[in-house]
């Protein structure tokens, strides 16, 4: 057999195992989903933003007097964000005839985990258009193998849908870029506004489409395009956002004021301080990604952010109408939010969930960082050697990553936990200088603990934050009935919590814990 046969013979091995290796990266990621979807508690809001997809389902608002009304009721925060996502999940409720508020949460993080599992799907097609089968797959497996994301694709409605719909976004602004038609502008402008209907910072897609499309080609034509974009995203509006219809101008001021403006006055645990959201320093979110994105990510996503940025500065002609226009994109989907935030200093609530979207194009980024490393590599090893070398990186990558897959499964539920040494050189180091188990999670198992070793038919118990109330609904109902929460200052048999703006030990008998290493993310005390 001559040496080209041979080598097209390996290639063509080579192919069918990546093929067959991603097929079962997929249905193995499905099924640990759907094994694991019941485990999780519920986070701090998502009885807020439960609520807020039952109020736009059953306040019709069919004009302005009527939507003061309601500002006047609810106030404005129901204004701030978007209600496709929960408005959605309300439905699939109410169609399925759900009454059990346990089967409601779990049908929501089932939900949340599909649309979680679709982004990582769009973002391996938006991968392949650039990089070769195997690199692809392994930016899926990085994206997958990041435990705070994982975490959250189970309970974080607003981040995670719209994580994966600015995903979809940037995928079909990246097919309209490389072959412009009507039918990709109508289909990139109803996700756009989709987008939008989830969070007003869906603008920020509108903003880099009319950018990349005039860079692209600043004609009459493409201004036409553009104004074509924008009707289609006015039309799709009213539909996903319904208060629209009555005051569309209002309603997205005081949105876009809310983001520079927000309101809100609690702390936040950073660097061993108590700070007021609104006083955040400048690296607040570069600190946060850099504490809980694993070593090897990072350190490819530095390489690959050098290589892409290099590239830019030597080929600029070609990132901007070449065949590197989709780096380009990906350049300033991830550092204009990132960089806004460092500027800008916006008011931010706990870690940096809030900028989730951007996480993928740091994934790409880092898989621009694995082409640069295989091709240096291979500059540097024998031309007999080659074949050996991609696999010999990818099991370096994967072995790298494996006391990462290795905490998630010891942790699990908890993997929303995860920090590096960048944080501490320890969990309870880390724990006294961030927000820990900040959005109440542990409470779960805090309560399950409580009425599996407490027979009482009454149990009082002492809650300081509301995630420990909403927690309850995971309990068979025979269990929560039998809980009695009682005020923090008064009587009660056992107190509960997750040490939510309370890092320090309590001077208390401890029965119980949720320990993620050596920290405790949330404790029960018995009182009496």
């Amino acid at each position: 057999m001559g040496a080209p046969v041979f080598g097209t013979l390996l290639r063509s091995r080579l192919v069918t195992r990546i093929r067959l290796a991603t097929i079962a990266f997929f249905v193995g990621f499905l099924l640990v989903g759907l094994l694991v979807f019941r485990d999780y508690g519920i986070s701090w809001d998502e009885g807020n933003t439960r609520e807020f997809g039952v109020m736009n389902i059953n306040h019709v608002v069919p004009n302005v007097r009527a939507l003061d009304s309601l500002r006047a009721e609810k106030g404005r925060d129901f204004e701030r964000f978007g209600p496709a996502y929960e408005i959605f999940l309300v439905h699939v409720e109410k169609a399925l005839q759900l009454k059990s508020m346990r089967t409601v949460f779990f049908v929501r993080h089932l939900l949340t985990f599909l649309t979680f599992y679709l982004g990582v799907v769009i973002f391996y097609f938006f991968c392949r258009r650039r990089f070769a089968p195997g690199i692809t797959l392994l930016a899926c497996v990085c994206l997958v193998l990041s435990p705070v994301l994982f975490a959250h694709g189970f309970y974080n409605t607003k981040d995670i849908s719209f994580f994966t719909v600015f995903l979809a976004a940037m995928s079909t602004l990246d097919l309209l870029l490389e072959k412009p038609s009507w039918r990709l502008l109508a289909l990139h402008g109803i996700t756009t506004g989709l987008l939008i209907g989830m969070r007003v910072l869906g603008f920020f897609a509108v903003a880099l489409t009319v950018a990349a499309s005039l860079v692209r080609r600043p004609t009459l034509r493409t201004v036409l395009a553009l104004l074509a974009y924008g009707v289609v995203i006015s039309l799709v509006l009213p539909f996903v956002w319904p208060v629209l219809r009555v005051d569309a101008l209002g309603i997205v001021q005081n949105a876009l004021v809310a983001v520079s403006k927000n309101e809100y006055t609690a702390t936040t645990l950073f660097r061993g301080r108590q700070l007021l959201g609104t006083e955040l320093p400048w690296d607040y979110v570069p600190t946060w990604m850099l504490i809980t994105t694993p070593y090897a990510i990072t350190v490819l996503f530095l390489a690959g952010s050098v290589v892409t940025v290099a590239g830019l500065v030597r080929h600029t002609r070609e990132f901007i109408t070449g065949a590197r226009r989709r780096d380009l994109l990906v350049i300033a989907w991830f550092f204009l939010p990132v960089g806004g935030c460092v500027v800008l200093r916006p008011t931010l609530y706990d870690g940096w969930r809030h900028l989730f979207f951007v996480y993928p194009a740091l994934i790409y980024l880092s898989a621009a960082g694995m082409e640069s490393v295989l091709a240096f590599t291979l500059t540097r090893v024998d031309g007999r050697k080659h074949s050996r070398v991609p696999a010999a990186l990818a099991a370096a990558l994967l072995l790298s990553l494996s006391p990462v897959a290795w905490f998630m499964v010891r942790n699990h539920p908890f993997e929303h936990l995860y920090f590096n040494r960048f944080a501490g050189r320890d969990m309870a180091e880390a724990k006294q200088r961030y927000e820990f188990d900040y959005w109440g999670l542990s409470y779960r198992r805090l309560l399950e603990y409580i009425v599996r070793t407490d027979p009482s038919p009454s149990i009082r118990v002492q809650i300081p934050n509301l995630p420990g109330v909403l927690n309850s609904l995971m309990l068979p109902d025979a269990d929560r009935s039998r809980i009695q929460f009682v005020d923090p200052t008064g009587e009660g048999d056992y107190l509960a919590t997750n040490y939510r703006f309370h890092p320090e030990a309590y001077p208390l008998q401890e029965v119980f814990s949720v320990r993620v290493g050596n920290a405790a993310a949330g404790s029960v005390f018995r009182l009496r």
